[in-house]
């Protein structure tokens, strides 16, 4: 049931909704980067919540310069602790 939510949540989230909620936790992205992530949050969606998330941020991690990486990285694993009894 959880997973039907999150599935309808992401097919409906902008660019610009991660832009902003970036720019709330001091993460600045460039165009091209917002691409990139919007790419994997849309196509990798669940294998980040429920697969094997490591692979996809050893190619996401290719992608972003270290310290937008690190703290993209750290923001995903304060939300999954807070929230992994729901999902």
């Amino acid at each position: 049931m959880h997973k039907l939510f999150i599935e309808r949540y992401i097919k409906q989230i902008k660019k610009d909704d991660i832009l902003k909620f970036g720019i709330q936790n001091d993460i600045y992205l460039s165009n091209n980067q917002l691409d990139i992530l919007y790419h994997y949050l849309n196509e990798f969606w669940e294998d980040i919540l429920y697969g094997d998330r490591e692979k996809v941020f050893l190619d996401m991690k290719k992608r972003f310069d270290e310290d937008t990486f690190f703290k993209m990285k750290n923001l995903f694993d304060e939300y999954f602790e807070r929230y992994r009894d729901i999902l």
